[in-house]
């Protein structure tokens, strides 16, 4: 399931994969990828490409934090 996809809009491409978080093509640190294993770290690096001046959907970020109230911070617990 996507966050969110690279589009006129959006620098980033967020996805869940095994067990964590996935910005793929990351457009920060080494251009691969970044991987987390809680919902809160991913909202931390959007929150970083924001701060780099990229393209970030604000309901990614709205999405995970209401995922943390319903289903806890941790994926795959």
């Amino acid at each position: 399931m996507a966050y969110a996809r690279f589009s006129r809009d959006s620098d980033v491409y967020v996805y869940e994969a095994e067990g964590g978080l996935v910005c793929m093509g990351c457009g920060l640190g080494s251009g691969i990828e970044t991987r987390t294993l809680a919902r809160s770290e991913m909202i931390r690096h959007l929150e970083a490409h924001l701060g780099a001046g990229h393209n970030v959907p604000m309901d990614a970020i709205q999405r995970l934090r209401t995922e943390i109230a319903v289903e806890g911070d941790e994926l795959g617990k």
